[in-house]
């Protein structure tokens, strides 16, 4: 088991979500699960920024996990 944290988990979301079309059933399951978490844990205006919160290197899940 791998356990992933804040940026870690949103990096890997961002990766997936790209070429979301393209995925393979494991990998789609795995996108809709982190994205599940993002979306009980982050506001719209974060979810809405994702990418440039993270391009700006701030760790938008922080203590909310």
């Amino acid at each position: 088991m791998i356990i992933l944290q804040g940026k870690e988990l949103v990096a890997v979301y961002l990766l997936l979500k790209k070429d979301d079309r393209d995925l393979d059933p494991a990998q789609l399951s795995v996108k809709n699960r982190i994205e599940k978490v993002l979306f009980e844990s982050l506001s719209i205006e974060e979810i809405e920024s994702i990418e440039e919160l993270y391009k700006k290197n701030v760790d938008v899940l922080g203590k909310k996990l």
